[in-house]
């Protein structure tokens, strides 16, 4: 078999594993109001399993990736695939609100090595002009997940119990990491001598790696945070949990159709287009929600947020991989990370309160409100950075260049 068939062989399993962990992620979301009703207590309390979920998710990326950074990417996706079982089963199994708050933040641990750590895989495994679609199949594949975790958590609250798709979790991810264990090492850990602080020194003293980080905290709130109430949104208004898990899990198949449509038109349009578009379709899809949340504004909320997702969020994990040179790529993207998933834990806390007394056209003016400023900076941002990373590329080479972390170290 040759390079090019093993390469793809061998990406289809990182699909499935962002495949799994979109879907760990997202199962809650759907279980809001069940689980609430199943262990007694208000909406906003059962929100903070999700909230804790999606902040340990992001605090912890870049501890995995300082980790991947040394002992190798496959390693670290496989031993956080095994802790993933042991977190989802202490949650299916919660005897109440705290011990499922300790399982989802167990499993936001676990899972936040998955998609920074699958990401720099990439970077590591493939050329520079297959990456950004890469990342995108990457994303797609774990927004086929998303869709999946909200009709099986619908269809299995019906059947069975919230619990039982959580518990699904549990069982798929050994089986998962057994499988991984035929990845190749992408390229050899870095030296051992070399400490955190000094990789963390390499990519702060990048100043577009200090704009993106924070930058990301404000994209992860609009892209990650607040689309996860179209389906309590829904709930609330008196629809099933098996219907609104239909309704929304349309977030996933278009997102799957943005996707496709980024590796299709792949060079040929910019990344700065990219996020142009994804993030004005998200603006939108959260002010259609805001008069009411029928079927319809809903179905078009969650349509619209998953094509931006595509659109918006491959351009922003690609620019991770893009902003540091290889040897500390994984810690990089993992803080690239970090600020996203930090930005969307923020965003699900502090409307809470409003989702518990469905408030809902409020919490969707809010995040049309937070996308705005979003829109208007990230794709100028993106084209300027664009523009400098070709001038690098122009540049002859020249021998008293400083090495390749001190090449990036430019401000944006």
């Amino acid at each position: 078999m040759n390079k090019h068939a093993n390469d793809a062989q061998d990406m289809r399993l990182v699909y499935a594993g962002s495949f799994l962990g979109n879907f760990d992620r997202i199962v809650i979301t759907p279980l809001l109001l069940p689980a609430s009703k199943g262990l007694g207590v208000s909406v906003s309390h059962v929100t903070i399993a999700l909230t804790v979920y999606l902040l340990l998710f992001g605090l912890m990326q870049p501890v995995h990736g300082l980790i991947s950074d040394v002992y190798g990417r496959v390693r670290v996706m496989r031993a956080a695939l095994f802790a993933m079982c042991v977190a989802d089963l202490v949650s299916a199994l919660a005897p109440n609100l705290g011990v499922l708050i300790l399982g989802r933040a167990l499993a936001g641990a676990s899972a936040a090595a998955l998609l920074p750590v699958m990401v720099a895989y990439v970077g590591d495994r493939l050329p520079f002009a297959q990456r950004q679609r890469t990342v995108a199949s990457v994303l797609a594949a774990g927004a086929v997940g998303t869709a999946a975790a909200t009709v099986v958590a619908g269809v299995f609250t019906h059947l069975w119990s919230w619990r039982a798709a959580i518990l699904l979790v549990a069982i798929c991810s050994p089986l998962l990491a057994l499988a991984f264990g035929r990845l190749p090492e992408a390229s050899a850990p870095a030296p051992s001598g070399t400490s955190v602080r000094t990789r963390l020194g390499m990519v702060f003293r990048i100043g577009w790696f200090r704009f993106l980080v924070v930058f990301a905290v404000f994209e992860g709130a609009a892209m990650l945070g607040f689309f996860n109430f179209f389906n309590t949104a829904l709930q609330s208004g008196g629809h099933s949990v098996v219907y609104a898990g239909l309704v929304t899990g349309s977030y996933g198949l278009a997102a799957v159709a943005g996707g496709v449509a980024v590796r299709t038109l792949g060079n040929r349009v910019s990344a700065a287009t990219h996020f142009a578009v994804g993030s004005v379709l998200l603006g939108v899809g959260y002010l259609v929600c805001v008069p009411a949340q029928s079927m319809v504004t809903v179905l078009a909320g969650s349509v619209l947020s998953g094509l931006a997702f595509a659109l918006v969020q491959s351009t922003v994990q690609t620019w991770g991989t893009e902003v540091a040179p290889p040897q500390v790529r994984g810690i990089a993207t993992s803080l690239v990370a970090c600020a996203v998933y930090t930005g969307a834990a923020l965003s699900t806390y502090l409307v809470s309160g409003l989702a518990d007394d469905e408030h809902f056209g409020t919490l969707f003016a809010i995040a049309a409100a937070v996308t705005l400023p979003v829109a208007l900076v990230g794709p100028v941002a993106r084209a300027r950075f664009s523009a400098a990373l070709a001038g690098r590329r122009d540049q002859p080479p020249h021998p008293a260049e400083a090495p390749p972390a001190r090449q990036a170290n430019q401000n944006p």
